[in-house]
């Protein structure tokens, strides 16, 4: 719309190809077309707890305030394209919401069967069937054991498939691992998130509904690593903090080498030079997480204690 308004103001001739009939078919030829495709450049979507939400669009080089959903004690957990999932990771939650803010569309999903306390929750689009999938793990409401003195919970992974529009249990229980605060990311097929310290690797197959644990060993003094999927290769991204006086030094990026072997090693890509780091952490803690997400090539990092990017 901005660009025909844009076109139409330049001069009179111009705006007389707007209103021509020649035109007018020409685009209802083209709206008729199913196999033709707009292709644009992904949005890189900035979540906020207020009324609005933020989406960065490259190609016109702007930020979009797009509101938010309004469902009571619920926030995105997860997105995937366009479509982003609805819940609550803090208190007990059965009922989780899909919706396009794009569109304007929302939809409620059927009740997990066993989580309620989600752990991490992630979702990943099939283009060529039009579905997606999500993945929730978690815990069943804990039980006081009076043996024990102590609380008891399972720990689980359910699957919710779009075509087949029901929950469905992973083959093998969630590990005994605690989640980091990154939010993981899908890569070929395979969901990957970090582990709580000591810091490591988890992967996730949704179609044999298996959890293994990555035997690569995660780079020294690794300070709040974040995952990004960048054109099939899993990156990741984090400080180097010096063990001996505990001092942030740089910012590295790594990238996870033969992922299809035995034998797989994060290999270092790329240090973040020191003129954009020094001015990247001038405001930030040095507990602060990192958070970071690819599109094609390019990749964003961010803090939620820094206005910078």
């Amino acid at each position: 719309v901005v660009s025909t308004v844009q076109f139409r103001s330049v001069c009179t001739k111009w705006k007389s190809l707007f209103l021509s009939d020649a035109y007018w078919r020409k685009r209802y030829r083209m709206d008729q077309d199913q196999d033709q495709e707009v292709k644009r450049d992904a949005w890189f979507f900035l979540c906020t707890t207020g009324q609005f939400s933020c989406a960065f669009d490259f190609e016109m080089d702007r930020w979009h305030k797009i509101p938010n959903p309004a469902i009571p004690r619920t926030s995105i957990i997860a997105a995937a394209g366009s479509i982003l999932c609805l819940g609550n990771l803090v208190a007990d939650c059965k009922i989780l919401y899909i919706c396009n803010p794009i569109k304007k569309t929302l939809m409620q999903l059927p009740p997990t069967s066993r989580v309620q306390l989600i752990h991490k929750a992630t979702m990943c689009l099939n283009k060529d069937a039009q579905s997606y999938k999500i993945v929730v793990a978690g815990e069943e409401n804990s039980i006081m054991s009076a043996l024990m003195n102590s609380r008891v919970y399972r720990l689980y992974t359910e699957i919710y498939d779009s075509i087949a529009g029901y929950w469905r249990m992973a083959g093998n229980p969630l590990p005994h691992a605690k989640f980091g605060s990154d939010p993981g990311v899908w890569c070929n097929g395979l969901f990957y998130s970090i582990t709580e310290m000591p810091y490591g690797v988890v992967r996730f197959d949704p179609e044999n509904g298996v959890w293994t644990e990555l035997d690569a060993a995660m780079p020294c003094y690794i300070s709040t690593p974040s995952l990004a999927e960048s054109n099939g290769r899993l990156i990741m991204i984090g400080r180097v903090v010096n063990n001996l006086n505990k001092a942030t030094e740089k910012i590295l990026i790594w990238e996870l080498q033969n992922m299809d072997s035995d034998i797989i090693a994060w290999t270092e890509l790329q240090q973040m030079p020191h003129c954009i780091y020094s001015e990247f952490m001038a405001t930030v803690k040095s507990y602060s997480p990192l958070v970071c997400s690819a599109i094609g090539d390019w990749l964003c990092i961010a803090t939620h204690l820094s206005p910078r990017t």
